[in-house]
């Protein structure tokens, strides 16, 4: 804990290993997580549509950070803010592309969360 999953329509470019290095170490600096429990993925959709124009050139980028209940609304705010800015942050979309940015921050049930580290 805490999941990060990235989802990208694949009209992006997107440098995954960096944007995800990029994205774990603001959750870092948030002083929420640990380093090493940050599980991160990103997922790129080839089949997707925004809206109902098929030909509009529109593009999403999708976050959504799993987390234990227990935090308060302004500290998933605050993550989600820092999501959202590192996201942003040395990427070259592409123009004429309408692109939308979205973080989600959900929670996870604690009762029903299992977690197991082998070594």
């Amino acid at each position: 804990m805490p999941h990060l999953v990235v989802e990208y329509t694949g009209n992006l470019t997107l440098d995954v290993q960096p944007t995800l290095l990029k994205l774990n170490q603001a959750l870092v600096a948030s002083g929420h997580f640990d380093e090493n429990a940050i599980k991160a993925r990103a997922v790129r959709l080839d089949d997707y549509l925004v809206g109902t124009a098929a030909d509009a050139k529109r593009a999403f980028v999708a976050l959504r950070l799993s987390i234990l209940t227990g935090r308060t609304l302004e500290e998933k705010k605050q993550v989600a803010d820092l999501l959202g800015a590192a996201i942003q942050k040395d990427q070259s979309w592409p123009a004429q592309t309408q692109l939308q940015i979205t973080v989600d921050v959900v929670d996870m049930q604690r009762e029903t969360y299992f977690k197991l580290a082998v070594q």
